[in-house]
């Protein structure tokens, strides 16, 4: 019975303060973090692809995806000449393009130009996907996903989504 009894008030004694100072916790403010850096002109030699990159504007999710898919792509191709990646996913980047040309861009994208290359993703992407469907060389589906990358960068950079890269 006395152990019982001692459990019991080992146990009231840790609720007792245990409680207390997870309540105190909870009400503590979050710790402060510093605010993101703008980086400086965008070198894809040289990506931190988990860093920011300039300051964050408007998010555009739809042209997000699709780079997210760009990313899959093209830096195996351009890295180590590897088109198994592209190969496999043209269709999802075609659908994404789609997406993109489909969505409306933020405030901050609303420029003639932008609005062109946005336009203009499904096209260029379709391009490559064509090049994909007649089993085309490495070196030439290379050269237009290169193209393709070039013309997607004109949104990339010229939003500044603050897209993680």
């Amino acid at each position: 019975m006395s152990h019982s009894i001692a459990r019991r008030a080992l146990a009231v004694t840790f609720v007792t303060l245990a409680l207390p100072m997870a309540a105190l916790q909870a009400q503590q403010p979050p710790a402060k973090t510093e605010p993101a850096k703008a980086a400086p002109a965008m070198d894809h030699n040289r990506m931190d692809h988990g860093a920011m990159h300039g300051a964050k504007a408007d998010a555009w999710k739809e042209l997000d995806a699709y780079h997210m898919l760009m990313m899959a792509t093209w830096h195996p191709a351009k890295q180590n000449n590897d088109m198994a990646p592209i190969r496999a996913k043209v269709g999802e980047m075609v659908a994404a393009a789609k997406v993109v040309a489909a969505s409306k861009a933020p405030a901050s994208c609303q420029k003639p130009e932008l609005l062109k290359a946005q336009a203009g993703l499904t096209a260029e992407t379709e391009k490559v996907a064509t090049l994909v469907n007649k089993k085309a060389s490495d070196a030439d589906l290379k050269t237009a996903l290169g193209t393709l990358h070039e013309k997607f960068e004109v949104l990339e950079e010229g939003c500044n989504t603050g897209m993680k890269h």
